[in-house]
């Protein structure tokens, strides 16, 4: 199934023109400052958001992103903070217990088995609420998939992976940067299977 992922809030309106475009499902993100919750940033999903996109019966896909463009992101301590941050996020938006929340780790990461301290800090953070998941490259996803048991849910950018597409990615985006309207750009996924979050 189709969807999209974009990095501000959608309009009831743009809502409607994915509905009528017959996509499936949104990725929206949360971010923090602290521990804390975000809600002014204007990349943040919000409440109307949930209810709009419930309302048309699509699936809602949240990814947590701070900044994660360098290595040196990916602490324990600072996956820690991501995780305890993210589920207050999705606790407070009221994101269905037990779905997953995508980490992004948005960059050529290199070696992936320097990310093991942040996804440990992740589970941690996220404390049993919600089931990690990690967004990235092909060696990333590969990586993690085989590595990291405790992750339940694995996205694929199509960006740095030189052509590869990792058969087991639960989703996969393949374009960015797509006009679907004036003034609305995303980023196009696939999706191979059903979404845990998808309001009844």
């Amino acid at each position: 199934m189709h969807g999209v992922d974009i990095g501000r809030r959608l309009s009831l309106d743009e809502i409607d023109l994915l509905d009528r475009r017959e996509f499936k499902f949104a990725v929206r993100y949360y971010a923090c400052i602290g521990e804390q919750p975000w809600t002014e940033n204007p990349k943040t999903l919000t409440s109307e958001e949930v209810a709009y996109l419930g309302a048309r019966r699509m699936g809602i896909v949240t990814v947590f992103q701070n900044s994660g463009n360098s290595s040196s992101y990916f602490t324990y301590s600072q996956g820690l903070m991501d995780g305890k941050a993210a589920r207050a996020f999705g606790l407070l938006l009221g994101q269905p217990l037990g779905t997953p929340i995508f980490f992004a780790v948005d960059t050529d990461f290199g070696d992936p088995s320097g990310l093991t301290d942040y996804f440990n800090g992740v589970y941690q953070g996220l404390d049993g609420a919600y089931d990690a998941a990690v967004y990235g490259e092909f060696d990333v996803v590969k990586f993690a998939r085989e590595h990291f048991p405790a992750l339940t849910a694995f996205w694929q950018t199509y960006a740095w992976s030189r052509g590869e597409v990792y058969w087991a990615a639960d989703y996969f985006q393949h374009r960015n940067g797509y006009e679907l309207a004036p003034g609305l750009v995303v980023d196009l996924n696939t999706a191979h299977g059903e979404i845990p979050w998808r309001l009844r």
